[in-house]
């Protein structure tokens, strides 16, 4: 499973971490670099820096395709926005 997930969003780029309210503001160039790059390939030095800085995760010598989701754009122009069920809770509870 991912940690991070890269998309883009609206007028911007960026990086986010499921379950983290910390994200991280990507250019257009990073984002480009990650969305073309082979699942395969190392993580680049610097997402391994802004991984570990935000989110204290080591990346090194990990593949791209294991650590990350790219999200591709939107061919609508709007931006997209996900969620993650939780089988314990779906907000209908007493408690």
């Amino acid at each position: 499973m991912h940690e991070l997930i890269a998309a883009p969003y609206l007028d911007h780029h960026l990086l986010v971490r499921p379950g983290s309210p910390k994200a991280a503001r990507l250019p257009v160039h990073r984002y480009e670099e990650l969305h073309t790059a082979p699942d395969t390939s190392a993580a680049p030095a610097w997402l391994a820096d802004v991984a570990h800085q935000a989110w204290e995760i080591d990346l090194s010598g990990r593949r791209l395709g294991e650590t990350v989701l790219v999200r591709a754009r939107s061919p609508y122009g709007y931006g997209r926005a996900s969620y993650e069920l939780n089988l314990g809770c779906n907000y209908d509870c007493v408690h």
